[in-house]
């Protein structure tokens, strides 16, 4: 039987600890793509947050040692992915338009009014709201449907009263919240992320964006994060920088396949670059 061919490896390239990330990147950077004006401008560089951003620009002024024309830096990770930085994912005309999400104050008191009980405080309505709003984030970015929630308490009789009774609140408003935001026309801030990342990773997988494309920094594992990831890894011009990360690049192959790069399985746990 004849062997298979090994398919391509991706691009994962590594920053030792004890050197300055940012400071690294940009160098390595400029020295790739040179000074001309148009080179670095042509790229992107999608970075955990807003600070990352910040700090990537101050690493290519320093590094640049006068007059750069800078690549796109994209934060991907802020809660609150603004117009500005969803342009940058979401170009006009650009497949399927993605609807807009609601403002963090109008969603908080939409939630206050879903929950709030007679003789409750309107205070303590927009507290529970918060929290409420914190934890659909939080599934919403780990893509958890919010009604599975809903299956804790018949999953779990044995439940404290307080916590039965935040589980009947919490299920009562789940049915109505996504009809509140379509009645809305808007979603939630963390689903058009989400769908930002994916709708772009799908883009780049179909049509390769021009110039260079580097993931930098980026350690979570959240699936739409991972998946844009993984798009970015395997671009014939794009590659995924990490901090820290022991000589990835160097992993032979078996190393790889304990680490699980395939659809189908999620690798070895325990390895230490898991």
């Amino acid at each position: 039987m004849a062997e298979q061919a090994p398919g391509p490896r991706p691009s994962v390239y590594s920053i030792p600890a004890h050197r300055s990330f940012a400071d690294s990147l940009a160098a390595g950077l400029i020295r790739t793509h040179g000074r001309e004006p148009m080179a670095l401008a042509g790229g992107r560089i999608l970075l955990p947050n807003g600070r990352a951003v910040r700090t990537m620009t101050e690493a290519f002024v320093r590094a640049s040692g006068g007059g750069l024309v800078l690549p796109r830096l994209i934060a991907i990770g802020d809660p609150e992915l603004d117009d500005r930085i969803g342009g940058a994912l979401d170009p006009a005309g650009a497949g399927t338009p993605i609807p807009p999400a609601i403002e963090p104050l109008d969603r908080q008191l939409a939630l206050a009014a879903l929950i709030r009980q007679p003789g409750e405080s309107a205070a303590e309505a927009m507290r529970l709201a918060a929290d409420l709003a914190r934890a659909l984030d939080q599934l919403i970015v780990e893509e958890v449907d919010p009604s599975r929630l809903a299956e804790i308490a018949h999953d779990r009789p044995e439940l404290a009263a307080h916590w039965q009774s935040s589980l009947d609140r919490l299920q009562a408003i789940l049915g109505f919240w996504p009809m509140e935001l379509a009645r809305r026309g808007m979603i939630d801030l963390a689903d058009r992320r989400n769908r930002l990342l994916r709708a772009a990773a799908a883009r780049w997988r179909e049509q390769p964006p021009s110039g260079f494309t580097v993931a930098a920094g980026i350690t979570t594992a959240v699936p739409a994060v991972a998946a844009s990831l993984k798009t970015i890894a395997f671009l014939e011009d794009g590659m995924v920088v990490l901090p820290g990360l022991a000589h990835p690049a160097a992993l032979p192959d078996e190393e790889w396949d304990l680490l699980g790069p395939g659809d189908d399985t999620r690798g070895e746990e325990t390895h230490p670059q898991y």
